[in-house]
């Protein structure tokens, strides 16, 4: 098998042997096969005798040993019950297996004390092994196992008056070293005027939602000094936006409050990757087609209480509103 990708098949082994027998270097094989070449020298190396002579039979038959004793290995999570159910919870509860892991191995519950599980034994469980038949990929905020790379189109004009970069924004707050730092964003819903409006602060992994009735600049303003009065001011020092209509009257937070605030580049959503991923998983709760006129204030609270209860990795396995709330000077129990 390669090191990724297909496996390598027995006719590919075949010409591989053949042009080797042929003398050919391997990144001509590797052509030849339209392989990578890495993939290549890797099939030789771990198949090839002590001697370094390469044998298709000998390799595939290697190769068809190995997959026998990956289907007959047990995984951790089909052995061990307790800790199956302990898992399969926390993914509906809305955790990624980054956070299953670190928060077991970190605060334990009583009956799983002294067992531990990586994050990668999860992921293949979740989707080559018996959690793919329970559909457990689903509740991961996203099914493909790959992050998406992120593209930038040319740029254009903007009109938004007063507007400073986020290229001016002070080196510090991109390597969150204090709390404050907030990224906002809304969200839009098919055929509706009704949109959400949401912060996230940087350090804490705090999020705030508020319902919009319009994704109106006035709107917009309303949601943030609502956010704003919910907090202690000194939490509240800077604010990203990008660049929708939304952001326009942000000149009002520096003149009410003294908070900053900067402007990711056009087409550039991701420079404030934060609040876009917090948009993702709102959107497990609340997706596109959903009819806002179908939800109270209440549920949305409930989404963002959910969120803000979540452990993170990158927190030492705390919940934002346990780092929030010791930001704020009081603790909250685990």
């Amino acid at each position: 098998m390669g090191m990724q990708g297909r496996p390598i098949t027995c006719i590919e082994r075949e010409q591989i042997e053949f042009r080797l027998r042929s003398k050919l270097p391997i990144r001509q094989i590797a052509r030849d096969l339209k392989r990578a070449h890495r993939i290549i020298q890797y099939e030789i190396k771990i198949h090839s005798y002590s001697n370094g002579k390469y044998s298709a039979i000998r390799a595939q038959n290697m190769a068809d040993e190995m997959r026998r004793k990956l289907r007959n290995r047990k995984c951790k999570l089909d052995a061990d019950e307790d800790l199956r159910n302990h898992v399969i919870s926390q993914l509906k509860a809305g955790r990624s297996p980054d956070v299953i892991a670190g928060r077991l191995k970190t605060y334990p519950p009583p009956r799983l004390k002294g067992k531990t599980i990586s994050h990668e034994t999860i992921y293949t469980w979740i989707y080559t092994g018996n959690g793919r038949k329970l559909g457990l990929h689903h509740y991961l905020c996203s099914g493909r196992p790959r992050r998406h790379r992120h593209y930038t189109r040319k740029s254009r004009k903007n009109h938004i008056l007063n507007r400073v970069s986020i290229h001016e924004r002070p080196e510090y707050i991109e390597q969150k070293q204090e709390i404050g730092h907030w990224e906002s964003d809304s969200m839009a819903f098919s055929k509706q005027k009704e949109r959400l409006s949401v912060q996230y602060e940087r350090k804490a992994k705090y999020v705030m939602i508020h319902r919009l009735s319009n994704g109106t600049a006035e709107a917009t303003d309303e949601a943030l000094n609502d956010s704003i009065q919910l907090l202690p001011q000194y939490v509240w020092k800077t604010i990203t936006f990008d660049n929708g209509g939304e952001g326009a009257n942000h000149s009002s937070l520096q003149l009410h409050y003294g908070i900053k605030t900067y402007f990711c580049d056009n087409y550039a959503s991701w420079q404030k990757g934060g609040v876009e991923n917090v948009n993702g998983i709102i959107r497990r709760y609340l997706p596109r087609k959903t009819n806002m006129s179908d939800l109270t204030q209440s549920d949305i609270y409930a989404i963002q209480e959910q969120i803000n209860n979540t452990p993170r990795k990158t927190l030492g396995y705390k919940t934002p509103k346990e780092v929030m709330a010791e930001e704020c000077g009081y603790r909250v129990a685990h």
